[in-house]
């Protein structure tokens, strides 16, 4: 991501699988909230998947590594906002990696972060909008369109929202509107304290992408071994990047990740 979101640390127990009980304690959580449910049984299946995220786009060659030596079925996608970093990511290239490899992908628009992290730091509920908007344009020239259940999700650094916990919230309460407004879903990247608290404020995304590293490679691990959202987000609404900035011989340094979620089609796609 755009940097470490403040990785959390708990306690961790090893199962013989590989997967994990992150604890953090604390963590309640009414599922009641949770705003997205299962899509139709025309549309895709979902499963837990192995992904990867960077900012720079992988090239078709990196992207077979990953896929034939370690099993990745997707990518974040780095579309833009005020404070990507990413670069290199283009429709024709996604639409290689989807039918070369079957990949499907996670859209992530970086919005405005506190004024350690980026200069753009207005977090408020009218910029919100105006980035929401600028997000659906973004995945419009992707080539998503709108009202077939394709998410896109906000990148809201750690300390972005420990730094304006109220600016935050109104923030991505707004950025969220915007997107679902115009038809797409509204998922949310930060690590589990700042997606824990817009939760338990009814700032209700339709998935959660919580950072927190309890590893250094890749890792069999599903979404739902992270305790440390509690009981929010567990309808199949849940992503997990579970390490951070790894060396993969052939395919450079990614970000390890875990989903249990809907994610994007090749551009053009719908997941209805």
């Amino acid at each position: 991501m755009l940097a470490c979101v403040a990785c959390t640390r708990a306690n961790v127990s090893n199962h013989n699988d590989g997967s994990i009980d992150a604890q953090a304690g604390g963590d309640g959580g009414n599922a009641t909230h949770d705003a997205m449910t299962t899509p139709d049984a025309a549309g895709p299946t979902i499963t837990v998947m192995r992904g990867v995220d960077r900012a720079s786009a992988f090239s078709i060659t990196e992207a077979t590594t990953l896929k034939t030596n370690h099993g990745v079925e997707w990518t974040g996608v780095y579309i833009g906002g005020p404070c990507s970093a990413g670069s290199g990511w283009t429709k024709s290239g996604l639409t290689t990696m989807a039918s070369q490899l079957g990949w499907v992908f996670m859209p992530i628009y970086v919005g405005q972060q506190s004024p350690s992290i980026c200069g753009a730091s207005n977090l408020s509920a009218s910029r919100g909008t105006s980035d929401g908007n600028d997000a659906v344009a973004q995945m419009g020239a992707f080539g998503w369109e709108p009202n077939r259940k394709i998410p896109v999700c906000l990148d809201l650094e750690a300390g972005s929202y420990s730094n304006n916990p109220s600016g935050a919230m109104a923030y991505a309460r707004a950025w969220r509107d915007a997107v679902r407004g115009a038809g797409y879903l509204a998922y949310l990247y930060s690590n589990p304290t700042a997606i824990n608290a817009l939760y338990d404020a009814s700032i209700v995304f339709d998935g959660a992408w919580p950072a927190s590293w309890f590893y250094t490679s890749f890792a069999n691990v599903s979404p739902s071994d992270l305790t440390q959202l509690g009981t929010r987000y567990t309808h199949q609404n849940r992503a997990w990047q579970y390490a951070g900035a790894f060396a993969v011989s052939g395919a450079g340094s990614v970000d390890g990740d875990t989903s249990d979620l809907l994610l994007a089609p090749a551009p053009g796609g719908t997941n209805l």
